[in-house]
């Protein structure tokens, strides 16, 4: 579950620096968001490998229940995560995007 947790800070430190790197160099910013998209890929995917097991071996409703709902989240999480790199990837590379 500690991966859970790390992948929502990861797209609160995503989402800070997307406002951060608007006034960078485009080339920059557009290589920064690569690496960060390619960093939350790796991330979420541990981060529902963990909740896979925790879910594997929930034996109660409750508590599988729970275990279903942050996988929602961190989904949730990933595609917003994804949506921001990627469009500020392209808004760097293609300065016409609005």
């Amino acid at each position: 579950m500690k991966w859970s947790l790390y992948a929502v800070l990861y797209l609160i430190g995503v989402l800070t620096l997307g406002l951060l790197l608007m006034g960078f160099e485009q080339t920059v910013s557009a290589a920064l968001d690569l690496v960060f998209l390619i960093i939350a890929i790796v991330l979420f995917r541990l981060a529902l490998q963990d909740v896979s097991a925790a879910l594997d071996i929930a034996s109660e409703d409750r508590e599988r229940w729970e275990l279903r709902a942050i996988q929602i989240i961190l989904v949730a999480t990933f595609i917003i995560a994804a949506s921001v790199l990627t469009y500020g990837f392209l808004r760097s590379l293609f300065p016409f995007i609005p």
